[in-house]
Formats: structure tokens, sequence, C-alpha cells
């Protein structure tokens, strides 16, 4: 016997024909409109009207044996991506100080904290354990953030570099990487000197804030000079020492149209320097329930278009959390403060209460009981376990579903024309625009 899948979605092209897309298998066909009625009744009916369709459905596994659990090979799915023990992510807050006092920051900034010698020690221990104790580990990501990363540069994150470098002889069947979530604003010749020292894998992810004017309003300097300039020097210089740089323009209702000027500053850039520099707009988390603008943004987006500066098509991000968690929901991740507390989620702040443990002298993780609540979060309430594009969005990220404990209901705010909206940009992306 068997059933229609429970990803199976079902969503209109034209007036006569529909597309049908199973999220679990990422596939789809195109059907009449008029057999849309056929999904609603028992699938032997399909199978003795319309034998080729239901052959295409079987193919695409939009049928399957009664018996089969879909829900299950799901979840087994995304245990199988958060505890997979080929990567390594290590983020490092070297300080919780930072330069600027940006508005929307969700941040506590702690003036004078910094890693101490000792701190800088024990993360030297972590490093050596977790590559002794990973056999199977593929890729380490060292990544910096704060606070402002680039503080203390000299006293904290290079010689954590240095130590971390040493290690690339010992295991060279490792791809080890290093990034960085930084304002840009405090990057020398001398740190990019050292940056470029060895040839590894190298990411900087740094934010403007609009137009020169806009930007100098929210990040104003010691001096209350501008930061605008320095940062988008700071930009050019990384990039043309071939150093990735992602863009993270923030914007919101009162900012968005001057983001398009920022255009005028980075049009120089020669096409060979430009495969190292990419750009990501988002919305200030206090202005989205305000104040919708998406025409305006699109009509931003189409200028970065226009000027190459946006792949043409890349402006949509498509959900496949599942396939692709944020990396705090992964078991090969941790955040250490400077103080040594560990964390999972940088997008929180780094209190007390959000706290999963610290790192010992030994250079070991004592975990709390916080993270036996973690590693059950996922894909736990019922709004969820229903949800025909489970195999896109995974549920939502472990930090989402703590806050949302005991709520049945979808953890990423979805309606069912949202779901829709979610599959359409995929099947525009994935299957017809590649047509």
């Amino acid at each position: 016997m068997y059933k229609f899948s429970r990803y199976n979605s079902i969503i209109p092209l034209s007036e006569s024909i529909s597309a049908l897309y199973n999220s679990k298998e990422d596939k789809c066909i195109v059907i009449k409109r008029d057999m849309e009625s056929y999904f609603k009744f028992p699938v032997s009916d399909l199978e003795s009207q319309h034998p080729s369709i239901y052959q295409n459905l079987l193919d695409i596994n939009a049928i399957i044996d009664e018996n089969v659990d879909e829900l299950g090979e799901v979840i087994q799915r995304s245990k199988q991506v958060d505890y997979a023990d080929t990567t390594y992510r290590l983020i490092i807050n070297p300080t919780m100080n930072c330069n600027f006092k940006c508005w929307y920051c969700y941040e506590s900034h702690i003036v004078g904290s910094k890693m101490n010698t000792e701190g800088v020690d024990k993360i030297f221990r972590f490093i050596d354990k977790t590559l002794m104790n990973n056999k199977n580990l593929k890729s380490f990501d060292l990544s910096f953030f704060g606070g402002e990363p680039l503080m203390y540069y000299s006293k904290v994150t290079e010689p954590i570099i240095n130590y971390y470098r040493t290690k690339y002889e010992e295991y060279p069947d490792i791809r080890f990487s290093i990034s960085f979530t930084s304002n840009g604003y405090l990057l020398t010749d001398k740190m990019v000197h050292h940056l470029t020292y060895e040839n590894d894998e190298k990411f900087f992810q740094i934010t403007l804030d609009g137009s020169r004017e806009e930007h100098n309003k929210v990040r104003v300097a010691q001096k209350e000079e501008g930061s605008y300039d320095k940062i988008i020097s700071s930009i050019k210089k990384l990039i043309a020492e071939k150093i990735s740089v992602l863009i993270r323009i923030n914007y919101t209702a009162e900012n968005i149209e001057s983001t398009q000027l920022i255009v005028n500053d980075l049009t120089d850039i020669s096409d060979e320097d430009r495969q190292y520099l990419s750009i990501s707009f988002h919305q200030v988390w206090q202005d989205i329930e305000i104040n919708d603008i998406e025409d305006k943004v699109q009509d931003v987006l189409k200028v970065y278009r226009d000027h190459k500066l946006i792949p043409a098509g890349e402006e949509t991000e498509l959900l496949e959390s599942l396939a692709n968690p944020c990396y705090a929901d992964k078991k090969n991740e941790a955040v250490i403060n400077y103080n040594g507390d560990v964390f999972k989620c940088t997008a929180r702040d780094f209190t007390e209460e959000n706290k999963y443990g610290v790192l010992n002298n030994e250079g070991d993780i004592e975990w709390n009981d916080k993270i036996i609540t973690w590693e059950t979060l996922k894909i736990q309430s019922k709004a969820c376990q229903n949800c025909r594009i489970l195999p896109l969005c995974g549920g939502g990220c472990h930090q989402i579903n703590l806050e949302a404990r005991g709520l049945d209901k979808c953890q990423m705010g979805y309606d069912n024309e949202k779901k829709n909206e979610v599959i359409m940009n995929r099947l525009s992306k994935l299957f017809f625009h590649e047509a």
C-alpha cells in the first residue's frame, strides 16, 4: 500500500499548470491544474486513472510506501548534520569592549575587558585537544567575534593565530581557516601583513550602515570623526590581498535608499579583486516589525546588480536550514568569551543566563546542564512535525526553539502563504531559472 508524502505541496504556476513539489527530496513535477483534486483522494485512484503521473510521483517520492516514517527520517537527517564530526568551529571573543556604540547592538559592552595571558594559554590547550580528540576532522575554522575582535590584536588575537598556524603541518589533511566579524575600523597594515603571512583561507564580515552620511551617524569614531571612509579603505586593503570580505549592509526604513550610494565607493574595485567581495543586506531587527519596505529593498538590489556587485539571482536567499543549519546548531562548535565563559550562539548577549559552560585550566569545556536542553530542542513542536517544508526549514535554530519552548506554533512565524513563497523561490532558482 502507498500514501502521499507529507512533504508535498501544490503551487499554481499559471491558469493551466501547477508544480507538485516534494521538500524532502527537493524535486518537483508539473501537472495540469484540473488534476489537483486527485491528491485529495486515495493514491489508488491516481494509479488507476493517471498511471504515468502516478509513476512520476513515485520517482520523486511524492508517493511512498505507507510504512515509511518520513518524519523520523527528516529528524535523523537533521541530527546527522548537527552532530557531524568532520568540522569544528571555534569562535573567540578576545574582548567585549568595542570602539563603536551602535544603537541597535544587543551586546553589553564591557570597557577594559580583555582575554588575559592565562586565557590565551587555555585556548592553546583547547586547540590541541580539539585536534587530538576529533579523529574524523576535515575542517577547522578559527573565528573572532566580540566586542570588536581587532582590539588588543597583538596581545590576544595574534598569538592565538600564530599558535593555530603551527598545527597546519602537523595536520596536513585538515582544512584550516580564519575568520573575523569586525567593524573594520581598527584594521592596520601591520595586521594585514600578519594575516597574509601564511597562505591560509581568510574571511572578514564587515558592516556598513548606509551611505557615508547615514553610516557616520551610527558609527562615530572616538574622535567624533566619521568612520565610513576608513572602513571602505579597510575593505579594499583586504580584498587586494585576496582576503574574502562580506559587506553586511544594515538597513532601516530611514536609511535604505541611501544604501545605493555605497555603490559609488566600490565601482573602482577591479574585476580581479571583486571575486573576493560579496554583499548581503539585513534589516535591523528593531525595524522589522515596524516597516515593510520590500519594494525599496528590491530597487536598491537592482542598483547593485546593474553594477555587477550582486550577481543576478543571488539576492534571493533560499531556505535550506536543515541541510545548512546555523553554526550554533552544530555540536562541534563553541564560543569562548574573553573570561573563559562558553556559549553557543553569538546572536544573543553574553550573559550568565545564556552561558553553557566554562573553559577550565586544562583546556576542556565543562558544560552545564543547559547543554542537555540544547540537545533536545529541535523539531519538538507539533507545528514543526506536521509542517510540509520541515525538510527545508529544519524547525528553526536551537536558540529560536529555546526561546519558543512550549509554544506549539511555527518557530519561524511562517503562514501558508509564506511557505508557498519559500517553495516558489526555490522552484524559480533551482528549476525554472536554470531551464
